[in-house]
């Protein structure tokens, strides 16, 4: 019987690409003058492209940016420090994720959450959703020193948990860290295709959701 929920973050929780659009068209609205040559859509659109759903490091990113839009007036590390204190004040969830979280507790599920990325960013995320108080454990790779797909950190939030691998769904976006990561340590995976990633396997996968509110489905409405 299953007794905990763990999810991803980025693309899980987090609509990350609706998140990033609202982010850019706000710094480039207040670079303006940076930008006279620069059409909003392609500086938007270039830097989804380049950041290849986060998996490309911001400097690499506003970097090949720069050089593609050929904006000489403002340096990469500029950019790159709005996006760290920026970003997150952007953070969308996808739809009714409060109320979904919410209902999850109420099912008597125990809920985590296991990401990849910085604290101070991550935690912010977190916040800025509103879905903190819902959240009885979250593990961020640089606080614990592992990172997704390693085992150590999902087994470690089993033990934050108090729970067994095989009483944990597992909610994630990414095929290989989480679902394939998730799968090897004996736990339920759900797939959330946000049809960026290849799904897995179906040996991998349980199940493949679209919308969140398709757990319930699975995981049924009652109350503990």
């Amino acid at each position: 019987m299953e007794r905990a929920i763990i999810f991803d973050l980025d693309g899980t929780l987090l609509d990350r690409e609706r998140s990033l659009r609202l982010f850019l068209e706000d710094q480039f609205e207040r670079y303006r003058e940076y930008f006279t040559h620069v059409q909003i859509n392609d500086y938007i659109n270039y830097f989804i492209a380049y950041d290849e759903h986060g998996y490309v490091k911001k400097d690499r990113v506003y970097k090949a940016l720069l050089n593609q839009l050929d904006i000489h007036y403002i340096e990469k590390k500029d950019l790159l420090l709005d996006y760290d204190l920026n970003y997150p004040k952007f953070a969308t969830g996808f739809p009714d994720l409060k109320d979904i979280i919410s209902r999850i507790q109420n099912r008597g599920l125990k809920i985590g959450i296991i990401t990849n990325g910085k604290v101070s960013h991550q935690s912010y995320i977190i916040d800025v959703l509103g879905i903190e108080k819902y959240v009885l454990e979250t593990l961020i790779s640089e606080a614990v020193g592992y990172r997704k797909p390693e085992p150590e950190i999902f087994m470690m939030m089993c033990d934050k948990l108090g729970v067994k691998p095989e009483e944990c769904i597992f909610v994630g976006d990414h095929p290989v860290n989480d679902i394939e990561a998730a799968h090897r340590l004996g736990m339920k995976t759900v797939f959330k295709d946000n049809h960026y990633f290849k799904a897995p396997g179906e040996t991998m996968m349980n199940n493949r959701i679209e919308d969140l509110s398709e757990l319930f489905n699975i995981i049924g409405e009652e109350t503990i």
